[in-house]
């Protein structure tokens, strides 16, 4: 299987090549962000991922010291990072030696390590295609951070954004069982490991996110102003933060809002998702239209049954915690999880436009802590019953 799923994996990495290439090369070692690595790290770090778990944990290699506190996430702090990288052009030449004994070795490892749990149904390939989808989307990120910074603001939106009240379809979930985490339909992260049933109790969820339209309506109505709508801790962030609309969005010199990402500035369509909002943020629009957020067993129930429409335009803020499932076992390695089960990280499901296609499935877990703008996120309402819209 892996044969088949390889070309995949070679082309993931010549797009982190190629988001990497977009940049001058004094600007791939920056820091766009002040959470987000140099774009050079990420390139590095998915070569060092491969040789650990390929050439290290399987083949029996002896370590690579050297690349490890280059490339790990645990080696140099974020800041230190840039001053250290090669560049570009020694990272892909190293991709190209790479490539032909990463393929020897994992046909070799498939008659030797046949029992491994890391090369049953090609699970390493499958594990770093994911692993390198997600360093894709945060790589996307670190792009739209540069542009937002670097706006000069001369864009006029061709049309101005019109406020819209709440428009979506309550879809009921009857009380009863849905399934929640792993079918076993391929590779999944430990997270969402064990599947089990869960019984839910009735509720209400909307048929799609909220929008750009309903999101500015909520800005109008004074949503960033009104302590009510806000948790007692997304309060005190806005006081301090001060922020009065999504991240991406930029008022132009006349007055209208318009997006801006690392394609450059764009018109808001008034009935696409909004995406660039905090946990807090996504709380405090849900209190204005008399919802609240869905925990992600009540998402994904829900995913399950084709209820929801609009997914993966944006990540989807959820009520609960990241919290591991009964009877979880880290797998294949400690770090991955465990240590955001710590009550300080919620949860996310679905995935964003800037998401990779190897990473959509009901199941999957994204995690942040809840004051992260620069992650695509949005909102999509729920209710314990039917109500009025606001």
């Amino acid at each position: 299987m892996d044969s088949a799923l390889y070309p995949l994996l070679q082309k993931i990495r010549d797009r982190a090549l190629r988001l990497a290439d977009t940049l001058p090369p004094d600007e791939r070692r920056q820091m766009h962000h002040q959470e987000l690595s140099p774009l050079l790290w990420h390139v590095g770090h998915l070569l060092y991922i491969e040789q650990y778990w390929i050439r290290e944990r399987l083949a029996g290699y002896a370590p690579n010291r050297a690349q490890a506190r280059l490339f790990r996430s645990d080696g140099l702090r974020k800041a230190e990072r840039g001053a250290e990288m090669p560049t570009l052009e020694v990272l892909a030449e190293r991709e190209r030696d790479w490539d032909p004994e990463c393929q020897a070795l994992l046909a070799s490892l498939r008659a030797r390590r046949a029992n491994d749990p890391l090369m049953q149904d090609a699970y390493i390939v499958q594990f770093l295609i994911q692993h390198h989808s997600q360093h894709l989307e945060t790589m996307r990120q670190v792009l739209c951070a540069r542009a937002l910074r670097d706006h000069d603001h001369t864009f006029e939106p061709a049309w101005a954004l019109q406020s819209a009240p709440l428009s979506c379809v309550f879809r009921v979930w009857a009380d009863g069982l849905s399934w929640i985490g792993d079918t076993s339909a391929g590779c999944v992260y430990d997270n969402e490991r064990p599947g089990h049933m869960v019984s839910l109790p009735p509720f209400a969820i909307a048929d799609r996110p909220v929008s750009n339209a309903e999101y500015l309506g909520f800005m109008e109505a004074g949503g960033y102003l009104s302590e009510p709508y806000w948790t007692q801790e997304g309060w005190h962030w806005r006081q301090h933060t001060q922020v009065e609309a999504p991240w991406h969005w930029r008022k132009s010199a006349k007055g209208l809002w318009y997006g801006l990402d690392h394609r450059g500035p764009f018109n808001l369509i008034a009935d696409a998702p909004v995406f660039g909002i905090s946990a807090y943020e996504a709380h405090a629009v849900a209190r204005y239209y008399r919802a609240r957020l869905p925990t992600e067993q009540e998402w994904e129930a829900s995913a399950r049954q084709g209820l929801l429409a609009q997914v993966g335009q944006a990540w989807e803020w959820c009520a609960n915690h990241f919290y591991p499932y009964p009877g979880f076992t880290a797998f294949p390695y400690r770090g991955y999880s465990m240590p955001w089960f710590d009550g300080g990280h919620r949860s996310l499901k679905g995935a964003s436009r800037f998401s990779e296609k190897a990473i959509f499935r009901p199941s999957f877990r994204n995690f942040y802590t809840p004051e992260k703008r620069h992650i695509f996120a949005g909102v999509r309402l729920c209710r314990y019953q039917i109500s009025p819209a606001h």
